[in-house]
Formats: structure tokens, C-alpha cells, sequence
């Protein structure tokens, strides 16, 4: 039996068992939603029941997006905030994700991140999602207003929930620290809360040469930029390319944290950064911001096996949110926000955290 036939099985199953208790539609609701997002936009039967949402540009003061709305009743209203990728708002997988909340109700925001097409992040894209959950609170007045990220755009889209005070905050792969988070990303080095030990992995490579690309056109010297751009274009293409390449020392104090191995060095290699790289990493290092002041409803993510972020990230995030009403969900056989590996291992645990985001609605 194929999986997405198992996994049918277990939708009917649960909402067989929710008609007998508890909340049934909302369970049934679930159930077929991490089918649907499972299957990335292929038809499935949460596609057959609901109604395709309307999409349309939107533009306001300072920002545009594109929005996802319900066709009938609108019972929540999300900004989901593109991660670092290439196509921006326009990539399938945001969309089919966008598409997948509007037929359960939710008014789908998803703003214009410019630098996050040049697979980068930049403190200023906290201040563009705070614009469209403001933008959005404004379209859908007394309507519950969350925001819903993925990996490293979870901490602007944190930072923007600071300014905004939302009803609802999800994080799927994000980061606290950014500094264990490049630690990690590096040497493969991190620590699980409530663990002593420093655990090993072996680092991910394309994450490696991802950071120096997001981070070359942030260098004041225009050949130090072109060089590291050049490095990480090949080595994303071919990680043992033999690239050379003469550097200034700016270009070389970037360079020396991507290709370093000893997790104790990362402290001293972020410290000898250039002083806009380093601004531009506190500008989105969570571990910086004061998270008590959060109130809302926390819903985190995270796949035991990300090999981009570790799970430590999130549980980290979770307790620095002392005063939030914080679910963290850890969830097996689940890499870096793969949607697609939902398993029946790990299905319950999946359907826990979108049964969370559901009641969240009105």
C-alpha cells in the first residue's frame, strides 16, 4: 500500500474517532490538511472537499504581497513570511502551503522579502512582515492575526510578532541563537536543552556556502564581494571545486568562518567579522531580544534530523518565550521543513501542531 493510501486510511480513521469525541470537524480538518500538505499541490482530498481560494496582488504604503483568501467564511488572518529562496514569494512549495491554510479559513498574506531572493535576510524584512500583519489586521479587523514561518525567516517574522502582538505565532525550523545556529551550520556542532553533552553531526554543506552567498554582498570591498560571490556559486554547484581567489582581509575574515571545523573557534571568527556582517546577524539573533514580552500563542516545529538548523534551536526559542502559551513539536524523520516526509511515524505529531494552529481560528 502506498503511503498517501496508508495516510488516507488514517485520516478516515481519525475523523471516525473525532465524530465520537472531542472537536470532530476541526480534527477531521487537520487530518486531511497534512495530506494535503504532504502532497505540495498535487490533488488530494482536502482539495476536493474545500473550495479554491481566491489569489490576488495586493499593494499598501509601504509594502505588496500576494494574498490567499477564503472562499466562504474567513475565520483567521496569517501573514506567512517566505523563507530565503530564490523565488521569493512566487516559490510552488510557499504557495501550495499558502493555499492549503486559505481553505481552512485563514486570509493568507504572503509580502515581498526582496532580499530573500538573493537567499539572504536582512533585519529590514522584520520591519516589511510587521508592515503586512498591520496592513492585514487592518483588511480583517477583530479577526484572530497571526504569522507563520519557515527556517531563518522565523526570526523576522518573531521580531516583527514583538511590534505587533499577534494572537499566534508559528516557527517551522527557525533559530534562537544565531550564533549556535552558525556553529552548527559550520562544524555540525550543538547542544539539545537539558543535554550536557555537545553533540556532532556532519555539517551540511550547501548550508555552508548558502551563508557566505547571503553574506558576500554585505562586504564594503566590491572585489572581496565578487570573489566570495564567486566561491560560493561554485562550491553550491560543487563542493570540492578548487576555487582560488585573493581576498582583502574582510573577504578572509568571512571566508575563515565558513570553512572553519572547531565549534570553539566560532565565538572569535563572528567577533572578527566586518562590522556590517556582524550587524546584520545581531539584527535577527533572537537570543538579542527580550521573548518574555511575548503573550501569544507559540507553535514551533522542528524535524529531529534538520541538518540546516538544529531541534536545540527551537527548544531554546520555546523557553525563552517564558510568558507565551508555547507547543513545541519535535517531529522524527523530518529534515529541514520537508513537508513531503510526513510519515506514519511521525503523522500523529504532525496533526498535533496543525490541530494547535487550527484553534486558533474563530
Amino acid at each position: 500500500m502506498r503511503f498517501l493510501d496508508r495516510l488516507a486510511v488514517l485520516v478516515l480513521l481519525a475523523v471516525s474517532i473525532a465524530f465520537l469525541v472531542g472537536h470532530p470537524i476541526r480534527w477531521g480538518e487537520a487530518a486531511l490538511m497534512i495530506w494535503d500538505i504532504a502532497a505540495g499541490g498535487k490533488p488530494t482530498v482536502w482539495q476536493n472537499v474545500t473550495d479554491r481560494p481566491n489569489e490576488y496582488p495586493a499593494h499598501w504604503a509601504d509594502g505588496e504581497g500576494d494574498v490567499y483568501s477564503p472562499p466562504n467564511a474567513v475565520r483567521a488572518a496569517m501573514v506567512l513570511v517566505p523563507g530565503a529562496a530564490v523565488l521569493g514569494r512566487d516559490e510552488p512549495r510557499l504557495q501550495a502551503l499558502a493555499r492549503t491554510f486559505a481553505r481552512a479559513g485563514f486570509v493568507v498574506l504572503v509580502p515581498e522579502l526582496p532580499e530573500v531572493r538573493r537567499l539572504a535576510l536582512s533585519r529590514h524584512d522584520a520591519d516589511r512582515v510587521a508592515s503586512a500583519m498591520r496592513q492585514l489586521r487592518q483588511w480583517q479587523p477583530g479577526r484572530p492575526l497571526g504569522v507563520a514561518a519557515v527556517s531563518y525567516a522565523v526570526a523576522p517574522a518573531v521580531i516583527a510578532a514583538l511590534e505587533t502582538n499577534p494572537q499566534f505565532i508559528v516557527g517551522v525550523g527557525g533559530y534562537h541563537d544565531a550564533e549556535a545556529a552558525i556553529r552548527f551550520v559550520t562544524t555540525g556542532a550543538f547542544r539539545p536543552i537539558g543535554d550536557p553533552r555537545q553533540h556532532m553531526v556532519a555539517p551540511n554543506r550547501y548550508g555552508r556556502w548558502a551563508f557566505l552567498l547571503a553574506n558576500a554582498g554585505r562586504l564594503d570591498d566590491p572585489n572581496d564581494a565578487a570573489a566570495l560571490q564567486t566561491i560560493a556559486t561554485m562550491r553550491l554547484r560543487d563542493p570540492d571545486a578548487d576555487v582560488a581567489a585573493r581576498l582583502g582581509p574582510d573577504g578572509t575574515a568571512v571566508l575563515a568562518l565558513v570553512e572553519n571545523r572547531d565549534p570553539a573557534a566560532v565565538t572569535r571568527l563572528i567577533a572578527a567579522l566586518p562590522e556590517r556582517v556582524r550587524r546584520e546577524i545581531d539584527g535577527l539573533n533572537l537570543a538579542l531580544y527580550d521573548l518574555s514580552r511575548l503573550r501569544c500563542r507559540l507553535i514551533l516545529v522542528h524535524g529531529r534530523g534538520d541538518p540546516l538548523v538544529p531541534y536545540s534551536e527551537s527548544q531554546a526559542l520555546a523557553a525563552a518565550a517564558s510568558n507565551a502559551r508555547v507547543s513545541l513539536f519535535l517531529v522524527d524523520e523530518l529534515g529541514h521543513v520537508d513537508f513531503n516526509a510526513v510519515t506514519i511515524a511521525n503523522a500523529w505529531t504532525m496533526w498535533r501542531a496543525v490541530n494547535s494552529l487550527l484553534a486558533e481560528r474563530r
